[in-house]
């Protein structure tokens, strides 16, 4: 049997520490080190625009409500409401005509006679008012 003296093992164990977990956080160090120390910066010439004219101010589209009732006075216009067709009519023509950008949104109840939706859109109609919508009341109930 071949006998290692313990004196020279364990002498040379102690000085001959394992080095190859400094090694490796050295390498480590190091190549990050060589990859940040000469990084040039990138950079691309941007153009910005200069301010020369001055922002224009955008504006709502204005709207006119014109409402159908079906007990009281059976017409209206925004708050306003009228007895009579020939009054409703002249203020509507006159509404439109001084603000012709003006879109005309119908609202009516649900139980107003549909013969004076009818007569309404043939006014519109007839004065070449085609900018209108009908307001619909979403899951109104069914009677």
């Amino acid at each position: 049997m071949i006998r290692i003296n313990s004196d020279e093992e364990t002498g040379a164990s102690l000085s001959m520490a394992d080095l190859t977990p400094l090694i490796d956080v050295v390498f480590i160090v190091l190549v990050f080190l060589m990859f940040t120390a000469n990084v040039p910066t990138l950079s691309l010439p941007v153009n910005l625009p200069t301010a020369t004219e001055q922002a224009t101010v955008t504006s709502e589209p204005k709207t006119l409500t014109v409402s159908i009732m079906e007990k009281g006075k059976p017409w209206a216009i925004e708050d306003q409401r009228y007895d009579h067709w020939d009054t409703f009519s002249q203020k509507l023509i006159q509404q439109v005509k001084a603000q012709p950008e003006t879109t005309v949104l119908i609202a009516g109840d649900e139980a107003a006679p549909l013969g004076n939706l009818v007569k309404l859109m043939a006014f519109l109609s007839e004065h070449k008012i085609d900018a209108a919508q009908v307001l619909l009341e979403e899951g109104a109930p069914k009677k």
